[in-house]
């Protein structure tokens, strides 16, 4: 059910002073366990993508909402931040940065404001214990991912390169392994010559650490990309694919379920698998999909068309090839940024993409009782990207990329003024952060969500 009613209480503004604040994705911790300190990034011009040559400040918000400002970073980009991520239940936090010309990460003490260690691989998530599990940037920004700007793809020539995946280190011992290379998943239960330019991405843990999701994903010959969610131990271990289609945003519902939005099963995608597909030309491709589209979405006597296989929030089990259920079905129908409470995981927190007014809406949803309840709606603003600026900025990315979008569509959509409100959790559940840029510039917004979650 839907709550009728919006939440009475105001968004908190969390950061002050000048400047713009951001955090990132959705998918991390923004408190430290004594809930005193967040996480934030701050930085000047957010009119173009980020530059290689401007770096953003690093540090935390205090309770009177100042910003402590402990350094500066240049791996960064303004959907996922620099993975800044508190380290367990202790006041150190990691960071990712480019040193000695390579994405690596830091470690800083925000008690004592200083970089206490320089690791030799950068870090997307983290465990309690100190293990980390890093991705590779470069390859990232290449393809068209959330990357980092200003370091060149040393794998660019491989499809499926062997040498990078996700790398495993561990931040006090110095440890070090690659968990899995690209090549490895790109051949795991289907031919890898299907696709072009794998990568990995969305790195994320379950509750209980032991084991890690992420999406694969590769280019079609027909100008698409398919999505594959997957998971593989902490250890290395037992790698699956869950599903394959269209899959984007997800999180952990507990440790042997994940819900994700898409669509999987469709005729485009079966037509991606079928021999005809395989044996086409790559000039009969564009064709082809229109064809399919004919046959696929037929007109309805109301007007308009209707896909045969609905995009729906799914729940899968973590296995090979699971049947999906459904997480909130007529309930919420879009996508977003969802992610569990820690400290009650029938609660999420989520936004929607901007409607038709430009107007992002954020709110919580109870799995149990199927309850969406609104805190929120956040419009975007009207400022332009810098287009001439930008440009510079992308050197890099792979034309087949630029070419799918328009230059005021990629300089948009990478940079500061694109700011999807990407939810997080304080980690006893009393509130929720987010980043929105409704009030002209970009900070960071909270809510207490105690009396609703808690109760």
């Amino acid at each position: 059910m839907i709550d009728s009613d919006m939440q009475q209480q105001k968004e908190l503004l969390l950061t002050k002073g000048t400047g713009n604040f951001f955090f990132g994705f959705h998918d991390l911790v923004a408190w430290n366990h004594a809930g005193d300190k967040l996480l934030a990034l701050r930085i000047d011009n957010i009119l173009t993508p980020p530059s290689p040559d401007v770096p953003c400040d690093i540090g935390y918000v205090n309770g009177d909402s100042s910003f402590v400002k402990l350094g500066e970073t240049y791996a960064y980009n303004y959907p996922q931040g620099a993975r800044q991520q508190w380290i367990g239940d202790s006041d150190l936090f990691v960071v990712n940065d480019r040193i000695n010309n390579a994405w690596r990460s830091k470690v800083y003490n925000a008690v004592t404001g200083e970089c206490v260690a320089m690791l030799n691989y950068p870090t997307h998530v983290i465990t309690d214990d100190g293990w980390a599990f890093g991705q590779d940037y470069a390859r990232l920004h290449r393809v068209g991912g959330y990357g980092y700007t200003g370091l060149p793809d040393t794998s660019a020539g491989s499809h499926t390169p062997e040498n990078t995946g996700i790398v495993k280190h561990h931040i006090h011992t110095g440890e070090a392994s690659l968990l899995v290379s690209i090549k490895a998943v790109a051949n795991y239960q289907m031919n890898p010559n299907l696709g072009n330019h794998h990568y990995i991405t969305h790195l994320l843990l379950n509750p209980s650490q032991n084991r890690l999701a992420f999406l694969h994903r590769y280019k079609l010959k027909d100008g698409g990309e398919t999505t594959r969610l997957m998971t593989i131990g902490t250890d290395g271990k037992d790698l699956r694919c869950l599903s394959t289609g269209f899959l984007s945003h997800f999180d952990w519902k507990d440790d042997a379920h994940i819900a994700i939005w898409g669509r999987t099963g469709s005729g485009v995608e079966k037509l991606r698998g079928s021999l005809l597909y395989k044996l086409m030309p790559s000039g009969m491709i564009a064709q082809g999909k229109k064809l399919v589209k004919k046959l696929l979405y037929k007109p309805q006597k109301t007007g308009g068309a209707k896909a045969p296989s609905a995009f729906n929030w799914l729940l899968f089990k973590d296995e090979n090839n699971a049947q999906p259920g459904y997480l909130a079905k007529g309930i919420i129908n879009e996508d977003g940024h969802p992610m569990f409470c820690p400290a009650n995981r029938d609660w999420m927190i989520c936004d929607t993409y901007p409607d038709a007014d430009g107007i992002r809406t954020l709110f919580l949803f109870q799995y149990s009782t199927q309850r969406k309840v609104d805190l929120g709606r956040y419009k975007m603003i009207d400022t332009k990207p810098d287009i001439q600026q930008s440009m510079t900025v992308l050197d890099g990315v792979e034309k087949t990329v630029l070419k799918a979008f328009s230059p005021e569509q990629m300089a948009f959509t990478r940079s500061g003024l694109h700011c999807d409100l990407h939810p997080r959790w304080k980690k006893d559940g009393t509130m929720v952060a987010f980043d929105s840029i409704h009030e002209g510039k970009r900070f960071i917004y909270g809510y207490d969500v105690s009396s609703i979650v808690l109760k």
